[in-house]
């Protein structure tokens, strides 16, 4: 029997399943994120969780961006095919603007929302378990 990883690293982010059962995402300083990403994540994803849905938590660096396909990945079906709820966390004020951005023009499929901490969002996820 093959043991299942917990944790997988990407050029553009980390991934792993916490004990919480709260995927974290984080997204490494200086990243773009464009649709190949995004496939990378998605493959991740079925390497790391079993075919279930989970809270997912993303955290993301400074000066990462999104491309215009990887903003309309993360709404699409497949794109949370195991979110049941996203949570991001940044603090600058692009990325800001780019998630409301993203409400208005892609509009999430699944409950989404944008905190400044990690505490917040973590407390927010909960409700979700």
């Amino acid at each position: 029997m093959v043991d299942k990883k917990d944790k997988i690293t990407l050029s553009h982010s980390e991934i792993f399943l916490r004990k919480d059962g709260i995927v974290f995402i984080s997204f490494i300083k200086d990243s773009a994120m464009d649709l190949n990403s995004c496939n990378e994540l998605y493959v991740a994803y079925t390497e790391l969780l079993d075919e279930k849905k989970y809270p997912f938590l993303y955290v993301i660096g400074d000066y990462v961006t999104f491309t215009n396909e990887a903003r309309n990945y993360f709404s699409t079906k497949k794109g949370s095919q195991y979110s049941r709820v996203d949570a991001f966390v940044f603090t600058s004020l692009a990325h800001k603007l780019l998630a409301n951005f993203y409400m208005k023009v892609n509009k999430p499929k699944i409950p989404t929302k944008f905190f400044n901490s990690k505490n917040e969002a973590e407390a927010w996820l909960t409700k979700y378990l």
